[in-house]
Order: structure tokens, then sequence, then C-alpha cells
């Protein structure tokens, strides 16, 4: 069962990322849940969460998208989807799901995350076994879109060493 409390933190993070590192205000869509079994658009980044929460987020967005939020962050125009875009939208992954796993921590759950996985192509297959997926849809103006999704649940006895 998806809990509010393990969701929000990675709304939240989003919202603070978007506003100071790229200096926009994002809409959020209606929240829906998703047995996402592959990756849904062009560019994703995975990050595995592991402790007191265990599962999965995904940041899931078209090539358009991946590249001017690239550009974005790095204030210079990426017309081609490289290493450089890679590495950027790596680093957007990584700051949303700290600040997440910071807050998460703040209300109880203390997580380690992996490193970020880039996976190029709609349609690899992904799993979050027997974890429901909600989605958290974000109109990013000019930017695009992108789609959070988030496959956690407790685990009690899951402290990380």
């Amino acid at each position: 069962m998806l809990k509010a409390e393990l969701i929000n933190p990675f709304l939240e993070g989003a919202i603070v990322f978007f506003k100071h590192e790229i200096g926009i205000e994002i809409v959020r869509g209606d929240p829906r849940i998703e047995l996402c079994h592959t990756t849904p658009e062009e560019i994703n980044v995975l990050i595995g969460v592991t402790g007191e929460a265990e599962g999965m987020v995904l940041y899931s967005m078209n090539q358009r998208s991946a590249k001017s939020i690239a550009s974005a962050m790095v204030k210079s125009p990426i017309p081609l989807y490289d290493q450089l875009a890679e590495s950027a939208l790596g680093e957007m992954g990584n700051i949303i799901t700290g600040q997440a796993a910071s807050r998460l921590e703040e209300i109880g759950y203390v997580c380690k995350l992996s490193p970020p996985i880039l996976i190029s192509g709609v349609g690899t297959i992904i799993s979050a076994i027997d974890i429901d997926m909600i989605v958290i849809p974000l109109d990013l103006g000019t930017l695009g879109k992108i789609d959070i999704y988030v496959a956690l649940r407790e685990n009690p006895g899951g402290i990380p060493s």
C-alpha cells in the first residue's frame, strides 16, 4: 500500500529543485497509480532506495524535455542528447532524490540511495515487484514535461549498514 508520507517528499524535492536550480515554477498534474513494467518515455533516470523505505524512483521524460532540462541546468544549449546531458539529468535525479531522502529521514525512514542509472528508450523492462507505482506528472512550462514514478514501501527492519 502506498503511503503519502513516502511519496510527498519526492514532489517537494522536485518543486525545490526546479525553483532553486532552474528558476521555474512547476505545475503538478493529478497523481495516478500504475503498474509500470517498462520504461514509459525515451529518457529515464532510475534510482534505487534501500533501508527503512525500499523500492525505486524513476524520472521519465521525452528527449526534447531531457535536452531542455539539461540545457537549463548547465546554462548552455545542448542540441544533442549526449554525455553532458546524461550527466546533468543524473545530477537532477540525485538532487531531487537526495532531498526526498532527507525528508524521509526527518519522519523516521532512514534510506540509502543507489547512483543514478540512465536508461534510453521506451519499453525497456523494469519492475518494482509487488510495489505499486504512483506517478506524479509535472509540467515544466517551456522545458516540457517529466513524470516521477515512485515505488516505495516500508521496510521496518531495513536500516542500512
